[in-house]
């Protein structure tokens, strides 16, 4: 269990202290700082991103509400404001060569810039942090 849907992650260290105003217009760029791998029977460790098959970059078109990795990108299926922070979810299917589909849920703080991303398995959870900025 130890990949995910890279384009699932969909998932972000660039803005530090800086406001970001989420404009739905501009594309969100973001860079994934911290892994967390979690397995059921093993509890979790820090890990690198490549180690979990999730990207160390992400774009966020607010505006296609989609989530872009490369040529690959995912479809952005609910998206809230709540408390200053934009909250994006969507779920992939597994596949014949990963066959275990995942949930996943990003909180983008529009003070800081800052993120946090879960992704859901069936035995195992990924959680990431990082920061994103516009570009």
């Amino acid at each position: 269990m130890r990949y995910l849907i890279t384009a699932a992650i969909a998932t972000f260290s660039l803005a530090g202290g800086s406001a970001l105003a989420m404009d739905t217009d501009k594309i969100i760029l973001c860079a994934t700082t911290e892994v967390q791998d979690c397995l059921v029977t093993q509890g979790c460790e820090q890990v690198q991103p490549e180690d979990v098959d999730v990207p160390t970059f992400m774009r966020l078109n607010l505006r296609k509400d989609r989530i872009e990795v490369g040529d690959q990108s995912v479809a952005i299926e609910r998206k809230e404001e709540v408390e200053n922070r934009l909250i994006m979810q969507g779920a992939e299917d597994g596949s014949e060569n990963r066959p275990d589909g995942v949930g996943w849920t990003i909180s983008v703080s529009k003070d800081t810039g800052r993120f946090v991303a879960t992704l859901a398995t069936e035995q195992a959870g990924i959680i990431l942090f990082g920061a994103c900025t516009e570009i």
